[in-house]
């Protein structure tokens, strides 16, 4: 049977190694989440929350949005097209938070932020990855 028949399916080409080092950068950010949703959670048991509702949604939050984050890099290790919209509107968003902290006394909340955010957004747009995550 010829290649790229239902038997033989066409052999994928390889990843590129920059769209693998934009998933798992996209990937830590979920995980970074997660510990954020920790340290909001240890906040709320351990010192007493002057906003016990509020500090319970923001972990909520937190947690859904890992989820989300991680589900569009996991998507992103699969070459789903899908996964690359979402993960632009968030490092937009990270952008956006991690700016204001180097003016604001928090520079390394910036950095954090910042440089993951710009890599990842560029590395979205280089040719190769590009080709990879639309069809």
């Amino acid at each position: 049977m010829p290649p790229g028949s239902p038997s033989h399916p066409a052999p994928t080409p390889r990843r590129s190694p920059l769209l693998t080092l934009v998933a798992a950068l996209v990937i830590v950010e979920a995980l970074i989440l997660v510990g954020a949703a920790v340290y909001l959670l240890h906040g709320l048991l351990v010192e007493d929350a002057a906003a016990p509702i509020a500090a319970i949604a923001m972990v909520v939050m937190a947690l859904i949005f890992a989820v989300g984050v991680g589900f569009c890099g996991w998507g992103l290790l699969h070459r789903a097209t899908w996964a690359r919209s979402p993960v632009v509107v968030w490092q937009l968003l990270e952008l956006a938070a991690g700016i204001p902290a180097f003016s604001g006394g928090s520079p390394w909340v910036g950095i954090v932020l910042v440089v993951p955010a710009v890599v990842v957004l560029v590395g979205l747009f280089v040719p190769s990855v590009s080709a990879q995550v639309s069809r």
